[in-house]
């Protein structure tokens, strides 16, 4: 998981740097004012259709870690679950064999065997 967030990461900005970088080129540029406003309008909806790119990619990566977290979170609980079911099975045994051994001696006494 951590890989594909540094994958993330990086992509992130290696996309702004080269955003930034385009756009300092396009400012320098020996060319027409009219020019120049249309390559960044150009270099704006193309820097908005990447985030938006990198938002879905976010949001997928976010996604996946909750199913992950989600799967983990109920592994737990059914471990927990059978632990319990087979603890409690364990003292109820533990009980009725206290119980049925009481239950003996009290008969030895009432019957005079002690």
């Amino acid at each position: 998981m951590e890989t594909e967030n540094q994958k993330l990461n990086g992509l992130m900005w290696f996309v702004a740097g080269s955003l930034v970088g385009t756009g300092i080129a396009l400012l320098f540029a020996p060319q027409s004012g009219k020019r120049t406003r249309r390559d960044i309008v150009h270099l704006g909806r193309t820097a908005k259709k990447k985030s938006e790119l990198i938002q879905l990619e976010v949001r997928h990566a976010i996604d996946r870690l909750v199913e992950d977290i989600s799967e983990k979170m109920q592994e737990g609980v059914d471990r927990g679950r059978e632990w319990t079911d087979t603890t409690t099975r364990g003292v109820v045994q533990a009980l009725n064999s206290g119980k049925d051994y009481i239950q003996k001696e009290i008969e030895k006494v009432i019957h005079g065997q002690a």
